[in-house]
């Protein structure tokens, strides 16, 4: 079914898929951040502003993400890759529509993003097929722990899922082999955003627990892991900015702002981003 989509709408996009999707995965990121940022502000202490529904704000975001999925799915030249971004963003939609359906959109999130990453093995090198490993983990433990109702998973989940945030410096990087190519910009930033981090995290505790429960969802992690997902965050966007690799930086944006995926809404960003930083490979 998939194929036959894509065989009908691809023609009537003359070339532009690539661009057609960078722009759907692009709003993705927009509409995660934008959600990020609203649960962070109705959140902070004595926030009087104007009134956002954190819950409206979610489903909004969910819309958004799962349709780029199905955007992306229907304009990719892999069959098997845009079967598995359509399970990611079909499914997306109707865990929107019905609570009964948040137990097979979790299996069919898995599932997809494990076919995409299958796929993308095949061109990977080792480093980067090794941090897909460690995301695909991360969303699969996620949401055993929190749809599926391992919660003792919790904390294993939220380790893995940061873990996997601070290996997203291996799509940015263009040759493992020579620290001649490293972009020590990026690297730059990337420690002095773990540095931050752990100051501050030491400084105010307690703030620091709030603002990643609230906004990443993260429980049972110790501040270092905290501060190296922070590290590779910084590190793949300022590579990304500085290359102009746009897609790239959605992709790191959408698995960061996401956090841990132990629900549905911040596992189908996850699966997204995902997506999005294994495309990076095809294209170097």
């Amino acid at each position: 079914m998939t194929a036959a989509l894509q065989q009908r709408v691809r023609p009537l996009l003359h070339g532009g898929s690539h661009s057609l999707a960078d722009v759907a995965v692009g709003a993705a990121a927009v509409a995660v951040a934008a959600q990020y940022l609203a649960v962070l502000f109705v959140n902070a202490p004595g926030y009087a502003g104007v009134p956002v529904s954190p819950g409206l704000a979610t489903g909004v975001s969910t819309a958004v993400v799962a349709a780029a999925a199905i955007a992306v799915a229907v304009t990719d030249a892999d069959p098997l890759t845009g079967i598995g971004l359509l399970f990611v963003g079909v499914f997306g939609l109707l865990s929107l529509l019905s609570s009964a359906a948040a137990l097979p959109a979790a299996a069919a999130i898995v599932l997809g993003t494990a076919t995409v990453a299958a796929v993308a093995g095949r061109r990977l090198d080792l480093v980067s097929a090794a941090a897909v490993a460690l995301l695909v983990a991360a969303l699969s433990v996620g949401l055993a722990s929190g749809v599926g109702g391992w919660t003792g998973l919790r904390p294993v989940a939220s380790t893995v899922a940061l873990l996997g945030i601070a290996s997203t410096p291996a799509f940015a990087a263009t040759d493992w082999r020579s620290l001649s190519t490293a972009d020590w910009g990026a690297v730059i930033g990337g420690l002095a955003a773990f540095a931050v981090v752990l100051s501050v995290g030491r400084a105010v505790p307690f703030v620091t627990g709030a603002v990643t429960l609230t906004g990443t969802g993260v429980v049972g992690t110790s501040l270092p892991v905290i501060a190296l997902a922070a590290a590779g965050a910084v590190t793949t966007a300022s590579a990304a900015s500085r290359t102009r690799r746009w897609p790239l930086l959605a992709g790191v944006a959408l698995v960061a702002f996401a956090g841990v995926p132990a629900s549905l809404p911040r596992a189908l960003p996850f699966a997204l981003g995902i997506a999005a930083l294994t495309a990076q490979e095809g294209r170097r």
